[in-house]
Formats: structure tokens, C-alpha cells, sequence
């Protein structure tokens, strides 16, 4: 059985929704402090994405904003986590598929990521798909 995703923005109104999946590696994180970052991302000229399956499960989040490089425009992912209760092992290269077409639409060159250190899953995974890291800033490029 194929699943299909559906990549969008996560309105205010949803966060309380996506925050069992900020949990999965923050467990210490309460709602409202989510929804302070949440906030301030949206504030500072990013966004929230969320991936969804067609039953609306969020099995995906990010948190981005555009940024200025020597390069030119990088997309900024300050925060990437991934949760799958199938333990589907193309859910983060699909989820990366929506970041690559969100940096094409902003007019950004690469994409940056900073994943904390209680992501290590996620890191190798993102290594085994080709990114290279130093200190959990990986970097993908979208030209």
C-alpha cells in the first residue's frame, strides 16, 4: 500500500495537534512553549510545515525562514523531526522532497539544517540520504 503526503503550512489553531510529534524528542516541551516558538517563527518572516498522511495524521514538522548566505538565500530549518508509528523508512526523504520545493519557491540555493543533538535517528538517516554534517548543520543544495 502506497501512503501519500500532504505538506502544509500549520496553522495556530493546529499547533496543539502537532505537539505530541515535538514531544517524541522533546518530552519536557509544554504546549504553550510551543506555541511561543511557533510564534516567534512565524514572526520573524518563517513558517511552520507540517506533514501530513491523507487521515491527517502529522507525522512531520518544520520550523524555517529564509536566510542570507555568501552563496545566496538559504532556507533556514531550525527545526526538521520526523515520527512514523509504521516506521516507513522514505518518510524523512519524502519530507525532504517538500523542503527542496519550498527553498525552490523562496529563491534559496541550499537548504540548512540544525537538528539537536536527541535527534541522532534522524541525523543518520539524513546522512544515509547523502547530506553531509558538521555538528548537526546539514546542508542541501537546491540549484
Amino acid at each position: 500500500m502506497t501512503t501519500s503526503y500532504h505538506a502544509a503550512s500549520l496553522t495556530a489553531d493546529e499547533l496543539a495537534q502537532a505537539l505530541p510529534l515535538i514531544q517524541v524528542t522533546w518530552p519536557e516541551v509544554g504546549l504553550q512553549a510551543w506555541r511561543d516558538f511557533a510564534r516567534s517563527v512565524v514572526a520573524g518572516g518563517g513558517g511552520v510545515l507540517a506533514l501530513r498522511e491523507q487521515s491527517g495524521y502529522i507525522c512531520g514538522l518544520l520550523a524555517y525562514r529564509r536566510d542570507s548566505s555568501l552563496g545566496g538565500p538559504v532556507l533556514l530549518v531550525s527545526l526538521f523531526t520526523v515520527a512514523d508509528l509504521a516506521n516507513r523508512p522514505g518518510l524523512a526523504n519524502d519530507f525532504l522532497g517538500a523542503v527542496e520545493g519550498l527553498a525552490r519557491r523562496l529563491g534559496c540555493v541550499g537548504v540548512r539544517f540544525q537538528l539537536d543533538a536527541r535527534q541522532p535517528r534522524l541525523t543518520s538517516q539524513l546522512r544515509r540520504l547523502g547530506l553531509s554534517s558538521d555538528l548537526f548543520l546539514l546542508r542541501l543544495r537546491c540549484d
